[in-house]
């Protein structure tokens, strides 16, 4: 059968196992955790706040600024309203995101690891303003775990790098290539794609 060649680099590209850009910690299994290393010791800060049209669909909204709800309603327009919190008491607030460029040993890739929940956010300040690993913080692994029992808990442990299993070369090589490509959070602001800036 002669096929379009466009057709089979489709098939060619659909074999190969897809990582996801995002290090998404809520979608990590019960108490099986995720090694990464940070790439860049600051954080890119912003507020998130998430639309939601009429069907359910959900979109990320980010501000530089916290944002009023004026600002919020002006960003969001008539497409979106904004979601609801937990208990659907009240609309959900800007949650203020601490978001690093990582490289996922599990993976094996850089990926974006954005974080908006208030526990896992004051980790990772208590573990970066605390002066045994700040000096080198971006020496040390993490691990996220994610443990659901009443209530879902996210725990951040810094760990030393295991030198046998864990590269600095191989993980130096991809954030380097990323960065060649134009590797940029700043578009996360646009709704952009930061490993794709041109895209």
């Amino acid at each position: 059968m002669k096929l379009p060649s466009a057709l089979l680099e489709q098939l060619e590209n659909a074999d190969q196992p897809r990582t996801d850009s995002y290090l998404r910690y809520t979608k990590l299994d019960h108490n099986k955790p995720v090694t990464f290393a940070l790439l860049e010791k600051d954080p890119f800060c912003y507020y998130l706040v998430w639309g939601q049209t009429a069907d359910g669909s959900m979109k990320p909204f980010r501000f530089l600024e916290q944002p009023t709800d004026a600002d919020i309603s002006a960003e969001l327009g008539s497409e979106y309203t904004r979601s609801m919190n937990y208990d659907k008491t009240a609309v959900r607030r800007p949650e203020l995101c601490l978001t690093w460029p990582v490289y996922n040993w599990d993976a094996k890739c850089v990926q974006v690891l954005e974080v908006s929940h208030v526990s896992l956010r004051n980790q990772f300040a208590k573990i970066g303003l605390n002066k045994k690993y700040s000096k080198n913080l971006l020496g040390w692994d993490f691990e996220i775990t994610k443990t659901v029992g009443d209530m879902t808990r996210y725990e951040l442990m810094p760990v030393p790098r295991d030198e046998d299993e864990h590269e600095d070369e191989v993980m130096d090589g991809a954030w380097e290539e990323a960065q060649k490509k134009g590797f940029d959070l700043q578009m996360m602001l646009t709704g952009g794609d930061p490993f794709n800036p041109q895209g």
